[in-house]
């Protein structure tokens, strides 16, 4: 035999209000407090600051990172230049870095070369393209065609502060973020 629910809409029924109290209740055990809500965005928010404080820090190691590999760059690439500087007369050597020449006499005195206005892959500064680094060569050149000569080649950053090498007595830059130097031993190319 069927059962139909008769409804009287003037009274509800106990069966109907019993189960309907029940779920109400059972959802609002499950749920979050307002005050459980606040303190989970209030951690979060604190967790989000803490990683957006690390952001400059962390921007500021990778320019300088990039910096710092770049001068290594150019400091190899003025030790090469100096090491492939070719002689016609086999006193005399020359070759050129960066629209400057780079030249020594054998048994000769030493000579230095200072860029002011290198960009980070080594080209000179153009009006669009900042300078970054500034680099300095200072060569003591063989005493002979088969005797090795020497030179201290170093590279500072970043260049917008204008930093001055100081040859005398500590072979230092000031007024750069940092630096990179490196003594080099060299044959004449023949």
């Amino acid at each position: 035999m069927k059962r139909f629910w008769i409804l009287d809409w003037g009274r509800a029924d106990p069966r109907l209000t019993s189960l309907y109290a029940s779920s109400i209740q059972n959802s609002a055990s499950a749920a979050f407090s307002l005050i459980e809500v606040t303190l989970a965005i209030g951690i979060v928010s604190f967790a989000l600051l803490a990683v957006v404080g690390l952001l400059p820090v962390g921007l500021r190691s990778v320019k300088n990172a990039n910096e710092q590999a770049a001068a290594a760059n150019v400091m190899n690439a003025i030790a090469d230049a100096l090491r492939t500087a070719s002689s016609t007369d086999l006193a005399t050597f020359t070759n050129s870095f960066a629209g400057q020449t780079i030249s020594y006499i054998t048994n000769g005195s030493a000579t230095s070369v200072t860029w002011t206005n290198l960009t980070l892959d080594g080209s000179v500064e153009t009006a669009a393209s900042p300078k970054r680094l500034s680099a300095v060569l200072i060569i003591t050149p063989p005493t002979s065609l088969s005797a090795p000569g020497r030179a201290t080649v170093s590279v500072a950053w970043s260049a917008q502060a204008n930093p001055t090498w100081n040859p005398s007595p500590s072979n230092t830059w000031t007024k750069s973020e940092g630096s990179l130097t490196s003594g080099i031993q060299f044959l004449p190319k023949l």
